[in-house]
């Protein structure tokens, strides 16, 4: 157990700092990307106090995702639609960006939203997973969107799934903190 531990951490040690760099949410369709912006937002502004930004932007896919905009509006953080690649000189405290999801079998898919994140100089890449499902499917879409500078992987769902132990095959097999 200890040597778990230490791998875990050690794993987490390699992210860089939250807060060094904007954070972008790529996943499955449907997993909870943007659900998990808005909760990782609520935190940063209302109990850090920082300042943030998000993007909703579109990808080979519409972002479809509006209550992420409206979230936005309610926390008094604006949400852009247009990522035009430079700072107005107000750089904030954190920065979200959102893009819509991509099947994991989807290659075309994948690689053109490998090109869209190489627009995000410096960014941390999480991978949004849908913990209920199969380890099997978990790790075929860790094995798709490996081609990404993936910082960290979030599962969602958690409460649905009573398996835990398939997360530590997950850390193992992906060799990246779960977040």
């Amino acid at each position: 157990q200890n040597f778990l531990v230490q791998y875990w951490n050690r794993l987490s040690a390699r992210t860089p700092a939250i807060g060094q760099a904007m954070r972008v949410f790529v996943g499955p369709p449907g997993v909870g990307k943007s659900t998990c912006i808005c909760k990782w937002l609520t935190q940063e502004v209302l109990l850090q106090g920082h300042t943030a930004r998000v993007w909703r932007l579109d990808g080979e896919r519409a972002n479809t995702a509006e209550f992420l905009s409206i979230h936005g509006e309610i926390l008094g953080v604006p949400v852009e639609r247009i990522w035009e690649g430079k700072s107005d000189g107000d750089i904030p405290d954190v920065q979200f960006i959102d893009l819509p999801g991509v099947q994991s079998d989807d290659r075309p898919g994948v690689a053109s939203l490998k090109r869209q994140i190489d627009e995000f100089k410096s960014a941390q890449v999480f991978l949004v997973l849908n913990a209920a499902y199969d380890l099997n499917n978990l790790l075929g879409q860790v094995r798709a969107f490996s081609v990404l500078p993936l910082a960290g992987v979030v599962l969602t769902h958690t409460d649905e799934e009573n398996r835990w132990s398939k997360f530590w095959n997950l850390l193992l097999s992906s060799k990246l903190p779960i977040l």
